[in-house]
């Protein structure tokens, strides 16, 4: 899984802050363990460059469950668009477009 979520529907690459959200395999393990990742990425207009800093790794050493990474991918995504990131991007694998476009719902704290 991967998504990248940004405040504006149309972003500007490399421009527009963002957030970056994966989960993955990892290579080798068995059983089988997985990783979330948390990327942010911003403008930098001192000096004129686009910053990407991992804001967080979790689990990248010693590897979760699926159900685990999977509720770190959501807990991270919900906080996200509670902060104004509702546009997510994500690759469109098995259609004919760059991305797929999706509008984050944002739910109200309990």
């Amino acid at each position: 899984m991967l998504e990248t979520l940004y405040k504006t529907r149309t972003p500007e690459v490399g421009k527009s802050e963002c957030y970056e959200l994966s989960l993955k395999a990892l290579p080798g393990t068995s059983p089988r363990c997985y990783a979330f990742r948390e990327d942010h990425g911003w403008w930098d207009e001192g000096t004129k460059t686009f910053i990407h800093h991992v804001t967080t790794i979790d689990t990248a050493e010693e590897g979760v469950t699926f159900e685990e990474a999977q509720a770190m991918y959501v807990k991270a995504r919900m906080n996200r668009a509670q902060s104004g990131f509702v546009h997510s991007f994500a690759p469109d694998y098995y259609g004919d477009k760059p991305y797929e476009y999706q509008l984050l719902a944002i739910e109200a704290p309990r």
